[in-house]
């Protein structure tokens, strides 16, 4: 499981990074702060979040996956209404980034799950 984690971790590294070259390369120069926090915010929430479903759900991957999905969905909604306007970040770019991020590594996430099932023994 370990393995599994960490090739997903740099999986997740990889599109936040293509995220960010994409985003910084299309916004204007004002608004890369907001690619980047919206890339950061992403891909250490989408790190941790994954880390504490396996670990928490470790037999279960269909519960850790909609823990998860319920996660993400909060995380936008929180970062919408409470971070955006606290830290004065440009809303569409960190919002763009941020819902990019996280469902790119979704589409991840299922990989990460079914790959060595068939392997595990549950007792």
């Amino acid at each position: 499981m370990r393995r599994r984690l960490m090739l997903f971790a740099g999986g997740a590294v990889v599109i936040a990074a293509l995220v960010w070259a994409a985003g910084a390369a299309m916004a204007p120069p004002a608004d890369r702060r907001g690619v980047t926090a919206g890339v950061a915010v992403g891909l250490g929430f989408q790190l941790l979040l994954v880390a504490v479903t396996t670990a928490a759900l470790p037999r279960s991957r269909m519960a850790a996956y909609g823990l998860g999905m319920l996660g993400r969905f909060v995380l936008v909604v929180a970062a919408a209404l409470a971070i955006v306007p606290a830290t004065g970040l440009p809303p569409v770019p960190m919002l763009l980034s941020l819902v990019t991020v996280l469902f790119a590594t979704t589409l991840l996430e299922p990989v990460l799950f079914a790959a060595g099932a068939h392997d595990e023994k549950v007792r």
